[in-house]
């Protein structure tokens, strides 16, 4: 009858803890799992029991340290909460997360009460904890799985993104080595080829390993680690051709700007010292004016050039006067072209005042920050960015192979399987 049948599973459920703790280890064929001990706490009549971790590890047929690890767990993941008791008694209580659990038992049929024996219960027990394992730790491990296999797609898809950005770079430095265009294909194939060797070369050393075939691992590794040298020449030729050119040309213009302006502030300061502001043209209308009072001396001094007498420097005193002023005015003309040129030329080049700022900025920073203890000079930061860019692209196979690993973990493992009267162990640990 279907009021029956209700009935004698709510006894069933009522009786599912008692029939737990009435077995010892002489009625069980081997201990339980994690997944039936679990079962067995939610099981419990209203949620709760109050035991020591003695007679659970008893009942369960595990140690106390392992009792103890199992409830702390449980009690993280939000399956139990356990208290204390002044006595030293533990009272464990299931959560609202485990009710579905208990609800799942209360819908078995009632078994008769002949076949209540010690073994038979120990066989329906077994029965019930492994329908409720699965429904527990359903969800926990869907969660699980997509946690890790969304951290395995994002891995994978950096991995995929260095190898990418390795491939081009020793492609490239391939091609400028050939002198010939088959010799350029034929290095860029060689170069593109030990790339994704590296890619793919420790993930699967890592699955051979796994698998057991120790050796082949191995070998796989051995490999990799050559593929490794042939890459990293090409990536440190890569970084160093590119970083030179880059800071040749940087410093070439760093040079340039430097002497230029070193120049304009040698005019300027030469410009100001100058107070002329006749033109060239007026002073020279004023010289000829000038010189017909010279006129006495002027054969006898070569034009007022060649002044050894007292009476000669008085007739020409005027003449060399405006003389002087000319040519003042000439310098200062010459003065002011020279510093229109040469500021259009400044101004048009790049505002790069060093060749390599990153280096020298990061230098200095380490000093300052060290408070002069440590000592780094611009070299040994240009040296730490070659390296630095050499060995990025190779750790795109130590990526993808964190990748497989997190992938593989993300697959739910086969939950155990029931054969007769004897439980069998899970295939899993965690």
């Amino acid at each position: 009858m279907p009021g029956t049948k209700h009935n004698g599973g709510r006894a069933l459920h009522d009786d599912l803890c008692r029939f737990h703790g009435a077995l010892n280890m002489n009625d069980r064929l081997e201990p339980f799992t994690d997944e039936q001990a679990l079962a067995w706490l939610l099981a419990c009549p209203q949620g709760r029991i109050e035991t020591t971790v003695s007679d659970l590890a008893r009942h369960w047929g595990w140690n106390r340290t392992k009792v103890f690890r199992r409830l702390r767990r449980w009690a993280v993941d939000g399956y139990i909460v356990r208290a204390l008791e002044p006595s030293g008694r533990s009272v464990i209580t299931a959560t609202s997360r485990s009710d579905h659990a208990a609800n799942s038992v209360n819908n078995i049929v009632a078994v008769p009460e002949s076949s209540k024996s010690p073994t038979s219960a120990a066989t329906t027990t077994v029965h019930l904890a492994e329908q409720s394992e699965r429904q527990l730790l359903g969800a926990a491990q869907t969660r699980r799985a997509v946690l890790r296999g969304t951290a395995s797609a994002g891995f994978a898809a950096v991995a995929s993104a260095i190898a990418w950005f390795g491939i081009k770079i020793n492609a490239w430095y391939g091609e400028t080595l050939g002198e010939t265009a088959e010799a350029r294909s034929l290095i860029v194939g060689l170069s593109v080829s030990a790339d994704v060797l590296a890619l793919l070369l420790p993930a699967a050393a890592r699955a051979l390993w796994v698998d057991g075939h120790r050796a082949s691992s191995g070998v796989a590794w051995a490999l990799w680690t050559t593929t490794l040298v042939i890459t990293l020449m090409a990536t440190i030729g890569f970084a160093a051709l590119n970083i030179a050119d880059t800071t040749a040309a940087r410093g070439k213009i760093a040079v340039e700007s430097q002497n230029l302006r070193a120049r304009l502030d040698r005019m300027r300061a030469e410009r100001a010292t100058i107070a002329e502001t006749r033109s060239a043209a007026s002073i020279e209308a004023e010289l000829q004016r000038a010189q017909p009072s010279a006129a006495a001396v002027w054969r006898a001094t070569a034009g007022c050039r060649d002044v050894t007498l007292p009476e000669s420097g008085q007739a020409c005193a005027n003449v060399l006067t405006l003389r002087q002023a000319l040519g003042t005015a000439q310098r200062r003309d010459t003065l002011d072209a020279d510093l229109r040129d040469a500021e259009t030329q400044f101004a048009r080049l790049p505002a790069i005042l060093t060749a390599d700022p990153q280096a020298e900025t990061a230098a200095q920073l380490i000093n300052w920050a060290t408070f002069g203890l440590i000592k780094f000079a611009a070299d040994d930061i240009r040296m730490a960015r070659v390296a630095g860019m050499a060995l990025m692209p190779q750790i795109a196979g130590l990526v993808l192979m964190l990748a497989t690993a997190l992938w593989q973990s993300s697959r739910p493992p086969a939950p155990p399987r029931i054969s007769g009267r004897r439980s069998r162990r899970s295939a899993w640990t965690r």
